[in-house]
């Protein structure tokens, strides 16, 4: 049977983790000597894919890059490291083929995360990966765009499962579009493309990755993924109180990079900086997704020296939807990852705040896989409330 990671050890491997990235530990570290012990008592295997649930594999392979487990050739590590080499190549032409389209059609586009801000950071070793491509246009060009990701070959129907293609049942699509869960964003579109660079790996690649390759006409194909977005505003729209950014805040915050020889917007890191904190809180504690993906961009942002704490301040101040999410998940990353991006924030405020949902919470025990029970005693102020509070870690 299997040894799942406790929870210490689960503590472990992620701070271990996201304290180095992305600079690589040395063998006399105790980030190493931890993950090292970690590795020991439950393999590399079973390290590997709590750290690969949690979306932050390709973050140990920046940090851990030089363990023997994780450098050796037949470790699932170093398939991950291959098969992320060439979902950033497909990503990387496929986002300059969109972007050409959409400016020929006079559809404004900015790309943001993986590949584009890869191309920001100047960061290709340990790139930040991403399983898809994050694309934002105007919720008013919404409908053209979705007609030029069709121009293109991109669908909403294609599923991939164990390594064979199906079609998504239209009633399902238009269900899961409605949804809370897919508010600012329409069903992924993908298409297939071949990458035959990663053919001697077929029979891991598709072992691993069974919703992400298959083979065509016997030939291996990656399903290239792009989330179309029309709001980084999750959940619901502002009604007009100002308690959330409107789209002009993004869409006018906006840098250029250069990416297959073809000029692409993307999200400036400012922004990014707010954007991937609120973004990381909702998914985690509203929405019970597991993974930290969002962490390490956060941890790239903060090495080159791009998280801008001032701005994010400014941004909670402007807009209350925002405070209590951007507080505690930059309180919990800077517990994970060693920063120190937590902004003055008026605490008290932040606790009594009436915002819906976005007041939950601590949500560092939903990073850590685990949950919190909570008992109020007294509700008759706030420090009563506050001393007779009794949590138990689950």
């Amino acid at each position: 049977m299997l040894t799942e990671p406790d929870l210490g050890e689960r503590i472990t491997l992620l701070r271990s983790t996201l304290y180095t990235y992305p600079l690589p530990a040395t063998e006399d570290s105790v980030a190493y000597q931890q993950f090292d012990a970690v590795v020991a008592r439950l393999g590399i295997n079973r390290v590997f894919a709590f750290l690969r649930h949690r979306g932050v594999a390709h973050t140990a392979l920046g940090a851990f890059g030089q363990h023997d487990q994780v450098s050796d050739p037949e470790s699932p590590f170093a398939v991950y490291h291959r098969v992320g080499q060439a979902m950033s190549s497909v990503h990387r032409c496929e986002l300059a083929r969109i972007a050409q389209h959409f400016r020929a059609n006079d559809i404004p586009l900015i790309s943001f995360k993986g590949v584009a801000m890869n191309a920001v950071l100047g960061r290709m070793l340990t790139p930040a990966y991403s399983g898809d491509m994050d694309l934002l246009v105007r919720r008013r060009d919404l409908t053209r765009a979705r007609e030029a990701m069709q121009d293109l070959g991109y669908g909403t129907e294609l599923r991939l499962r164990a390594g064979r293609v199906h079609k998504m049942p239209p009633e399902i699509l238009e269900a899961t579009e409605n949804s809370v869960y897919s508010f600012g964003q329409i069903s992924p579109m993908d298409r297939l493309v071949p990458v035959p660079e990663l053919e001697d790996l077929s029979v891991h690649v598709l072992a691993m990755f069974p919703a992400t390759f298959c083979r065509v006409n016997g030939g291996l194909h990656m399903k290239a993924s792009v989330d179309l977005h029309y709001s980084l505003n999750h959940l619901s729209d502002d009604i007009g109180t100002r308690v959330k950014p409107s789209e002009e805040v993004w869409l006018e915050d906006t840098q250029t990079v250069k990416i297959e020889g073809v000029e692409i917007l993307t999200l400036n890191p400012r922004t990014l900086s707010w954007v991937l904190p609120h973004r990381l809180y909702v998914d985690t504690v509203l929405l019970q997704d597991s993974s930290l993906k969002a962490l390490s961009h956060l941890k790239l942002l903060w090495h080159h020296k791009s998280f801008d704490s001032a701005y994010v301040q400014n941004i909670s101040q402007r807009y209350p939807y925002l405070a209590p999410s951007l507080f505690y998940a930059l309180r919990a990353m800077d517990r994970l990852c060693g920063t120190q991006a937590q902004i003055l924030f008026n605490l008290d405020s932040i606790r009594r705040s009436r915002t819906p949902l976005m007041n939950v919470g601590d949500c560092l025990p939903a990073w850590l896989g685990c949950t919190v029970e909570v008992t109020l005693r007294a509700l008759e102020d706030s420090t009563a409330a506050e001393s007779g509070v009794i949590t138990t870690v689950v």
